[in-house]
């Protein structure tokens, strides 16, 4: 089974992320966040009920927009506004099975894809 690696082309994040995918020869499957983006069920799975600031985009214009860095949203609320605007999802967003990751820390990617 690929990984599903949700991306935004214009991400330096994601390129970053896919490059050091692509050194350490995984595989994946690539997936436009913006016009195929997670659906609410796998948002669900992924994010974390009692922290959900590792899963939002702090650089994204809605979280500024909305002051989430000192109103930062319930669960319910945060899936619901990344519903409304997948930029708000924090990128690069992977899945494999029951395994998910938000965001790039080479550390990380070790431990759980590479």
């Amino acid at each position: 089974m690929k990984l599903t690696f949700f991306d935004k082309k214009t991400c330096g994040t994601c390129k970053k992320a896919q490059a050091y995918l692509n050194d350490n020869k995984v595989e994946f499957e690539l997936v436009d966040i913006i016009s195929n983006p997670p659906d609410r069920a796998l948002l669900e799975k992924f994010i974390d009920a009692d922290n959900v600031k590792p899963h939002l985009n702090s650089r994204s214009t809605i979280y500024r927009e909305l002051k989430l860095g000192q109103n930062l949203p319930d669960k319910a609320r945060a899936i619901e506004l990344m519903l409304q605007d997948s930029n708000l999802i924090k990128r690069p967003f992977i899945v494999k099975g029951a395994t998910g990751s938000f965001g790039f820390k080479a550390e990380e990617f070790d431990e759980k894809w590479v």
